[in-house]
């Protein structure tokens, strides 16, 4: 099973869950080195951002291998849990890209949509503040 998080057109690599984890590494190197990809092309570091609310389609089913991808709004409240703000990371336009697709036009009405997948305190302020920001305050 793959559990595919997301990835951008101009990403480095490919975030998500995967079980058997060794087995899928394996073949996940198999595939760098035939393809010349970077190693970690695959990456399972979200597992840490999981919530047990969240929610997914299957995008491709195949006899041994599900690739699940997560809903745009639960994506946007992984992204705001992780959010990395800086010139090297591309979290914030990801952000502001998932707020216009999931039509969301004020801080309250994004703070409800996180609510849904986690509690707000776990957000870092930063992430809080970063809405309020982009967004009106209602």
């Amino acid at each position: 099973m793959c559990l595919a998080y997301g990835a951008r057109a101009a990403t480095k690599d490919l975030d998500g869950l995967f079980r058997p984890a060794r087995q899928v590494r394996a073949a996940a190197s198999r595939v760098a080195l035939r393809h010349r990809l970077p190693d970690g092309w695959l990456n399972d570091a979200v597992k840490g951002f999981l919530s047990d609310r969240g929610s997914f389609s299957t995008w491709l089913a195949l006899p041994n291998l599900t690739v699940f991808l997560a809903h745009p709004a639960y994506l946007l409240a992984m992204k705001c849990l992780s959010a990395r703000i800086g010139a090297e990371f591309h979290d914030l336009d990801d952000i502001r890209y998932l707020l216009r697709y999931l039509n969301v036009t004020s801080a309250a009405e994004a703070h409800r949509l996180l609510a849904e997948y986690y509690p707000l305190e776990r957000f870092p302020q930063k992430t809080l503040y970063l809405l309020e920001e982009l967004l009106p305050a209602q």
